[in-house]
């Protein structure tokens, strides 16, 4: 099974691990499923680490590569056909990191590992 993780599920993979959801943490940690991050993911990390909204983030924010090697996910750029869905979804939902990841993952028929509902009022199948 292939598999593009939200952000906040990298996170807790990575630094706290009990917080996913048992389905979750079976998926991410099975060798058998692809996982799939994209590189908003990055980007909001990144972020929201600079406006110190996520102050222990910064190990995974120097060493973001190495951390995605480690867990064996594979990098999903951000291309125009991802934006342009992600700017022409309808909704409410304004973030525009949850509304990247919604897009990549109806553009490229991956599930989502999130924990997020907004995700799947914009449209993605979401597992948690």
């Amino acid at each position: 099974m292939k598999i593009l993780i939200d952000t906040h599920v990298l996170l807790w993979a990575l630094m706290e691990p009990d917080r996913l959801s048992p389905v979750a943490r079976g998926l991410v940690s099975d060798p058998a499923t692809a996982l799939v991050v994209s590189s908003v993911s990055a980007w909001e990390i990144s972020t929201k680490h600079r406006l110190g909204r996520l102050d222990g983030a910064a190990a995974v924010v120097h060493g973001y590569r190495s951390h995605l090697e480690r867990l064996g996910a594979e990098d999903l750029p951000i291309l125009s056909r991802h934006a342009i869905l992600a700017g022409s979804l309808g909704g409410t939902h304004r973030d525009p990191f949850d509304r990247m990841l919604a897009a990549q993952s109806l553009v490229e028929t991956i599930p989502i590992v999130t924990g997020d509902a907004a995700l799947s009022d914009l449209g993605a199948t979401t597992i948690w």
